[in-house]
């Protein structure tokens, strides 16, 4: 068999055409450029094809002819130009009698040379050495780059710099093996945008077994790699901050302890709690909440460094991580500023409210070679700081563990405390400031642990909030104080009143009215003589719905009281239209009185807004002679304190100083003040 460029003879009579689309291949290519190309592409299915090239005259342009068999060696006839045909692949009748129709197997082979052309993946073939000798419209489309510009170039022509030199040495030595590459790629379009390709490089062998081509096929990809990262970074950063959460903070926690063991470095873990955030958000609500954990973040940004990683872990609790120290100290000077960032207020809607952070410090591995142990010491720190004042930092001890480990205990002991009967009910007498005589009581939960012992309220109470046990042990001192107060009716006792302290958590529980209503009734004792306290923080988290419930409650028969006042953010306007007969003032605010214009100003301003209300005051934490008579002096209605009588219980209350008749104690000067009615 004989072929040259213009007349050949089949071994076969079989044959197809391929029709050299405008531009496929660029003018002034090497010759049989382009032609070698569509064999490369067909003989990845490993069929014995040859190409040869001629010029159909009727159709007046340059056609490619594929045979299904191996032609004898013969001379590429140099590339010609398109002369007007349509750009299509073509199965065509021969123009030549010495043709004829092709029969099925080339009719495949031009589909497969039709699916390199028109796939919407992006499909470029290089040489050995990486350089481009074809790519396809696609390519063309996803790049920006045309055929003319492409081929001849290498894929640097789309590098995007993301990639370092390792990554292309480790692809290459893949592909050099002889196996198929494949990965996402970040490339860079002419324009200069960046996308990302699903890429597939197949090493294509010669009939000697060596690797003479590579076939690249790309998809883009962007849009799903957008939606995944998205994705990623909503499961890894607070939606509320935009800080990493928990789960990045771990991870690189973990990426950095082991930096730190490879390289002989220290680490040091911030655990920080913010002062006082509770306070603010029960007062304002959880959307000014919100808002204040926005810029406790931003803060805490503006102080590290950029290398540093901060993160919100939940609730008001954040943490850093302090990478590259020299010694465990520098983190000491971290927190110090960290503690001073938060000096000043934050200022929302024109608030200005007064946040602070208590900060734990723990480092690797000095204080422990594992994350949660690292962990549990920072947070053993923190509060160790919180209990020695506040808005201070503290670095992890073993003496903290211990008294760690201890609250531990006290937590899974006041678990079971309500069962195993170890609550009890004290009463604390409020005294009209006149005659001293005791016109209430308040009722205050006491816990005796067998482990334990006496256990302060100041520390158990707040485990109780944490949870929803309040819920629970706050209706059993309701119902049992109620209990109790009825039995203790004397015709000198008549009328007797008791107060009893309601957490938020339970003013806000939908089931208190019935509660309230279920105490009264087994009890029997006259709504009268229930007064109710809510702190002050509690009515303004929502203040419609607070006045919702305490329009209830008083529709009930009972008193109500605003606990804490003074402390808060109490909004004047919404105060005078709430149905309360009581304004008990803050303990802090009296024990100051000796000592602060600011305090004595406060609390004269107070009794001075009840007076004017028609409503009744009340100032807590009574406990020497001058504060009576000062309280006295300023019209105070009643007080209460250790001056008096210390908290007692039931038994006390019964045989000891209120069965007695009162003693009053001499007044610097007299006071006046109404009756507690």
């Amino acid at each position: 068999m004989r072929r040259d460029r213009s007349n050949f003879t089949l071994a076969s009579p079989k044959k197809i055409f391929f029709h050299r689309p405008s531009g496929l291949w660029p003018k002034g290519a090497d010759s049989g450029h382009g032609f070698n190309t569509v064999a490369i592409a067909l003989k990845a299915l490993r069929s014995p094809v040859s190409v040869c090239r001629n010029v159909d005259q009727k159709m007046n342009c340059t056609l490619d002819m594929i045979f299904d068999e191996s032609p004898e060696e013969m001379a590429h006839p140099p590339l010609l130009r398109n002369n007007g045909c349509d750009g299509h692949l073509l199965d065509l009748p021969c123009q030549s009698t010495r043709c004829v129709q092709p029969g099925s197997g080339p009719r495949a082979l031009c589909t497969l040379a039709q699916a390199v052309a028109q796939t919407g993946d992006a499909v470029a073939i290089t040489s050995a050495t990486g350089v481009i000798q074809f790519v396809n419209p696609s390519f063309e489309r996803t790049t920006g780059y045309s055929s003319a510009e492409a081929v001849g170039q290498t894929f640097a022509l789309v590098n995007s710099g993301v990639h370092l030199p390792e990554f292309f040495a480790q692809l290459w030595k893949t592909i050099a093996r002889g196996e198929v590459f494949r990965g996402v790629l970040t490339n860079r379009r002419k324009a200069g945008d960046i996308y990302h390709e699903e890429k597939t490089i197949t090493p294509i062998r010669d009939e000697s077994g060596r690797i003479s081509h590579f076939i690249s096929t790309g998809r883009d990809v962007s849009e799903r790699i957008f939606s995944n990262a998205c994705l990623e970074h909503q499961a890894n950063h607070d939606l509320l901050t935009g800080l990493p959460n928990r789960s990045l903070f771990l991870d690189r926690l973990a990426h950095a302890m082991h930096r730190a063991s490879r390289e002989a470095g220290i680490v040091a873990l911030l655990f920080i709690d913010l002062d006082r955030f509770k306070s603010v958000n029960d007062s304002f609500g959880h959307d000014i909440g919100d808002r204040v954990l926005i810029k406790v973040a931003e803060r805490l940004k503006k102080v590290v460094r950029e290398e540093d990683s901060v993160a919100r872990i939940g609730g008001d609790e954040f943490t850093v991580i302090l990478e590259g120290l020299k010694s465990p100290a520098d983190s000491g000077r971290v927190a110090a500023e960290l503690v001073a960032a938060f000096e000043a207020s934050l200022e929302i809607d024109g608030q200005m409210l007064e946040i602070g952070a208590s900060i734990g410090i723990a480092t690797y591995p000095e204080d422990g070679d594992g994350i949660d142990l690292l962990l549990r010491r920072a947070d053993v720190a923190m509060f160790h700081a919180k209990d020695s004042g506040r808005s201070t930092y503290a670095h992890f001890s073993a003496v903290m563990e211990g008294e760690r480990i201890e609250e531990r205990s006290v937590a899974t002991a006041l678990d079971s405390a309500l069962a195993n009967d170890e609550f009890d009910v004290f009463y604390q007498a409020i005294v009209d400031p006149r005659d001293q005589r005791t016109v209430a009581l308040e009722a205050l939960l006491r816990w005796h642990s067998p482990l334990h012992g006496e256990v302060p309220a100041s520390r158990f109470i707040p485990l109780l909030e944490a949870g929803n046990q309040i819920l629970v042990v706050g209706k059993w001192l309701l119902a049992t104080a109620c209990r109790q107060i009825k039995a203790l009716q004397r015709p000198d006792l008549a009328g007797m009143v008791v107060s009893v302290n309601l957490s938020g958590r339970q003013f806000r529980d939908r089931n208190l009215l019935s509660d309230i209503g279920e105490a009264l009734r087994e009890s029997g004792l006259d709504p009268r003589q229930l007064q109710l306290e809510i702190a002050e923080g509690a009515l303004l988290e929502d203040a419609h719905a607070a006045a919702h419930t305490l329009a209830a409650l008083k529709a009930l028969g009972v008193r109500l009281a605003i606990d804490d006042f003074g402390i808060g953010y109490s909004s004047l306007c919404h105060l005078r239209h709430l149905p309360i007969n009581m304004l008990k003032i803050d303990l802090s605010l009296v024990a100051e009185l000796g000592t602060s214009a600011d305090a004595l100003w406060m609390v004269k301003t107070i009794i001075a807004l009840a007076d004017s209300l028609g409503i009744e005051s009340t100032a807590e934490g009574v406990e020497t002679a001058g504060q009576l008579a000062l309280l006295s002096a300023l019209g105070c209605s009643s007080v209460q304190g250790y001056w008096f009588h210390r908290p007692s219980p039931l038994q006390q209350l019964r045989t000891g100083w209120l069965a007695e008749k009162p003693v009053p104690r001499p007044l610097l000067r007299p006071g006046t003040g109404g009756p507690w009615a």
